[in-house]
């Protein structure tokens, strides 16, 4: 592990008021001092020096909708490809009409600037790379069949999406894993439902034959021990609730060689924040049998989050929102529902948060990538790749657009030397009874 010092200098939570202004052009990236200290004094702070720095607060536009009142970016994912290069794809809807198309973006130079590809017409896109081949889930029409297709000149052109599965699923840019030379990945049905699938690597991944999918798991009632049912769908309390809870966009992690797949869980129109849907999945090599095995907090639950297993440092990496006040204790509903704002108070997507842990489970904060001062304005539905020493994030963001929901831009975000923001978490057994310091603290 790289750390040697027993804390690591990452914002915590609580420190967090800033705000971030960027460039109206892909190439050029602006600092949020420029105009911080303004807008500090006008929530009445004394100091801009007062609140902490968020780890990668400057980005850079890979997409930007062309009318921010008729379109928004839906859930954009990334890609490193095999050349170094990024790959953005932000599917773009219209509001209120559906999927529109496909808005290609690709870097040459880490991530500072980003040139337009052709479009494509498809309903979603999540791009990812297995043993050197580009691919992308898409759909054609959303919730309606998966299909791959694979491009062999890193994303200028691509083949006709094949349709391997058929059902009503889908899924944005969330966490695969590999394991015994399969991968796995999961999609939910109408946000009720999950299934699991696992593709052959062996074999072309559009080719019908190499997926297999389990059964389907519906959403088990949470617990009314862990809500106070404040927000019931039939009294519409919030604009644009949810019609009840749901779970959706799930991650799939391998623990120790165990097989996870973690969902978002909405409760309660988000008044019941951080907490997740847990499901084990087996593979026999023949069936794949998912089931559920708990509810489970993790701080952002409620928003859809990602994960990464990093190699080098032995760790989950995980990005997701935090609301700061799930259930209106400040009675702020009139003023948000005056802005504009999207949902419950739990559907804040301002924070955009780091975590790190060791079993997918339990996180430890590493800080805040990014943040905006207004509750109508977000950094959410994060995409991850490691790059080197650093984490890369591509966010769908709400700068313009009038509601934190509705996102107007797909930002590119850059955490140096993200390793150094973890503690050393695994302990040392042998170690017991011979006056062991932690790491980097010696006696005087």
């Amino acid at each position: 592990m790289p750390r040697t010092t027993p804390f690591a200098p990452a914002p915590l939570v609580g420190l967090l008021l800033l705000l971030a202004t960027a460039a109206d052009t892909p190439s050029q990236v602006r600092s949020m001092d420029e105009s911080r200290d303004e807008s500090l004094r006008a929530d009445g702070a004394d100091a801009a020096g007062a609140f902490a720095r968020p780890l990668a607060q400057d980005y850079t536009i890979a997409a930007q909708v062309p009318k921010a009142e008729r379109f928004f970016i839906h859930d954009p994912g990334m890609t490193r490809l095999p050349s170094g290069r990024f790959l953005a794809v932000s599917p773009c809807w219209e509001r209120g009409g559906g999927p529109s198309h496909l808005i290609m973006s690709r870097s040459d130079d880490g991530g500072r600037a980003w040139e337009r590809l052709p479009d494509l017409p498809h309903a979603e896109g999540t791009p990812f790379v297995v043993n050197g081949t580009l691919y992308m889930f898409t759909q054609p029409r959303n919730h309606d069949g998966v299909y791959f297709t694979r491009s062999d000149d890193e994303g200028q052109t691509w083949t006709a999406p094949v349709r391997v599965i058929d059902g009503p699923y889908w899924n944005c840019q969330t966490g695969m894993a590999v394991r015994d030379g399969h991968l796995y990945w999961a999609l939910d049905a109408a946000h009720q439902e999950i299934v699991a699938v696992a593709a052959d690597l062996s074999q072309d991944l559009l080719t019908p034959a190499a997926w297999r999918v389990s059964n389907r798991v519906r959403r088990p009632e949470i617990p009314p021990e862990l809500t106070r049912r404040m927000y019931p769908p039939r009294d519409r309390i919030w604009s644009a609730q949810w019609g009840g809870d749901v779970w959706l966009e799930p991650n799939v992690v391998s623990v120790a060689g165990d097989l996870r797949v973690l969902l978002r869980v909405v409760g309660d129109e988000y008044s019941t924040a951080g907490l997740a849907g847990v499901c084990d999945l087996e593979d026999d090599g023949t069936e794949l049998k998912l089931s559920f095995a708990q509810f489970h907090p993790l701080p952002g639950g409620q928003n859809k989050f990602c994960i990464l297993y990093d190699e080098k440092s032995r760790l989950f990496w995980m990005a997701s929102n935090l609301p700061s006040d799930a259930q209106d204790s400040q009675g702020n509903r009139e003023r948000l529902k005056g802005m504009g704002y999207h949902g419950g108070p739990g559907n804040e997507r301002r924070f955009l948060m780091l975590w790190y842990g060791i079993d997918a489970l339990n996180w430890f904060p590493a800080g805040c990538i990014a943040m905006w001062p207004s509750p109508v304005q977000s950094f959410m539905y994060p995409s991850m790749v490691f790059d080197g020493d650093d984490l890369c994030v591509l966010s769908r963001t709400s700068r313009d657009s009038g509601n934190q929901h509705d996102a107007d831009l797909a930002t590119f975000h850059r955490v140096r030397s993200f390793r150094e923001l973890a503690m050393d978490l695994w302990p040392r057994f042998n170690d017991v009874g011979h006056g062991t310091q932690p790491p980097g603290v010696h006696r005087r």
